[in-house]
């Protein structure tokens, strides 16, 4: 069972990254790139960052649709530093809203959000409460953002706690995303697979270590 679970995630994985690509290589990049499109981006102004941030928030919220493209967006029209802040507002925004979705209304509305099949993600990191791994949490999953908001207000952590830890720890992988990607050209097609590339390699690795830390701390708990 394990070993088919296993591949059907690889294939999972492998789909998702070809999707990517096409969307990048075939759509994204070559419509930002249109002098069309960098004129109509002038013409919004500071309604562009509420584009983007309101389509993060989105995606975060009705975690089956790919937050990813409204990222790529943002970065690539507005530059690393200022499209990683914008990230970070959205990220910000949809914590608070995930988290109040969890407490108000419970597993059955969070259930239906995520989907079935991501509502083990939720569990997983629910049957874990406390500030030490949200923390971790907060500084290695930021792949699964949404997860583990809606995960938080599943368990008995306030929202004064879970705000203060989102927002200090949140804020470390971001600066670290700008600081180590600074020189990478986002205007070409190379420069945005390779970031999107890694930010997906980073994830898949972090969410091992935080499933591994997560899975330690259970079994310390029960005992």
């Amino acid at each position: 069972m394990q070993h088919k679970q296993r591949i059907w995630q690889a294939l999972t994985f492998a789909l998702v990254l070809l999707g990517l690509f096409v969307l990048l290589r075939f759509i994204l990049l070559p419509t930002i790139n249109s002098p069309e499109f960098q004129q109509f981006t002038e013409n919004l102004g500071i309604f562009g960052y509420l584009v983007v941030i309101g389509y993060v928030v989105i995606s975060h919220v009705f975690a089956p649709i790919a937050g990813t493209p409204g990222v790529a967006l943002g970065v690539t029209i507005y530059g690393l530093t200022t499209g990683m802040w914008l990230l970070y507002i959205s990220s910000l925004v949809s914590a608070t809203i995930n988290f109040a979705i969890a407490k108000r209304f419970g597993r059955p509305w969070v259930s239906k959000l995520v989907g079935k099949q991501s509502m083990e993600k939720v569990d997983e990191f629910a049957s874990v409460d406390g500030k030490g791994a949200l923390i971790v949490s907060r500084l290695l999953g930021f792949a699964l953002f949404d997860f583990i908001s809606y995960a938080a207000g599943l368990t008995s952590i306030s929202y004064k706690s879970y705000m203060l830890v989102t927002i200090i720890f949140s804020l470390i992988p971001n600066i670290l995303v700008q600081y180590v990607f600074r020189d990478l050209d986002f205007q070409s097609e190379q420069g945005i697979l390779v970031w999107i590339g890694s930010i997906v390699v980073a994830g898949i690795i972090f969410g091992i270590i935080i499933k591994k830390y997560l899975a330690r701390n259970t079994r310390t708990a029960k005992n």
